[in-house]
Parts: C-alpha cells; structure tokens; sequence
C-alpha cells in the first residue's frame, strides 16, 4: 500500500515539475521580448514594468512554496506520516500556491493581451491541480479529526 502511495506521489511530483519547467520554457520567448521592449521603454512605463516584474516574482515565489511543500509532504508519506496534521497543512500551502501562481500567471496573460483561450490552455491544469490539493487536504482534516473523537471515545 506504502510502496503505491509512493509511486502516486512521485509521479504527482514529476507532472508537477514538468508543468514548472515547461511553464518557464514556453515562456522565455515572451521573457526575452519584453526585456527587449523594457529596454526601450519611457520612463512612464517603467514603472509598470517594475510592478509587473514584482507580481511574476511573486507568482515564481509561489510556485517555490508549493513545489518544496509537495516534496516535504512527500517525504513525510515515505516515513510513515500520512494521517498528521502537517500534512494537511503541507497539502494546503502546495494548493494555495499553485492557485496564486495560476491566478496571478493567467492575469499577467490577459493583461498582455492574450485571449482567454490561450490562458486557459495554459494555467487551467495547474488551477485544477491546486483545487484537487485542497480538496485532499480537507479530506485528510475531516478523517483527522473522525480520528481524534474515535480516541476520546471509550
């Protein structure tokens, strides 16, 4: 049973860090283009720029967060802490952080001038991945505390 959790989560954290590393690759030709444009740009602009590089850096924050908090869940599963609450809590920072990094990604897109489609193709799985993780959490919080009655019970 151990061993197929594992595997389950490994493989979870392979999509998961596929869907990080692609994120960047397909990104870095829109990267380059704006520090092309940024270069170029007036002074009034820059100011929106430096707002805009903020916010990606913290959507890149996020995703750290999630990414390192997936992996501590992960080891936490390997030495047979599954049913604890650092788990939930782990599960909850890995969801919120790819929700933030999904929300905050797509309205970059938008505001760039992408259609909805585009956006959509390109963050929705990582939004889903980020509700199903909380989704789970909650479910690991309501057996956790199930469990905890049943030890009060005599």
């Amino acid at each position: 049973m151990k061993k197929k959790l594992n595997i389950f989560c490994v493989l979870m954290l392979l999509l998961m860090a596929t869907q990080v590393v692609m994120t960047f690759v397909t990104g870095a030709d829109a990267f380059m283009e704006g520090w092309e444009k940024g270069r170029q740009a007036e002074a009034a602009q820059t100011w929106s720029a430096i707002l805009g590089f903020f916010v990606e850096m913290f959507a890149v924050v996020a995703a750290l967060v999630s990414f390192i908090s997936f992996i501590r869940f992960i080891l936490n599963v390997n030495h047979n802490k599954v049913f604890v609450w650092e788990n939930v809590k782990l599960l909850r920072l890995t969801a919120c952080g790819l929700m933030i990094l999904a929300v905050v990604a797509a309205g970059d897109e938008l505001y760039s001038g992408c259609s909805f489609t585009e956006v959509y193709d390109h963050f929705f799985d990582a939004f889903l991945f980020g509700a199903f993780n909380l989704i789970i959490s909650e479910v690991f919080a309501i057996g956790l505390k199930l469990q905890e009655e049943q030890d009060l019970t005599i």
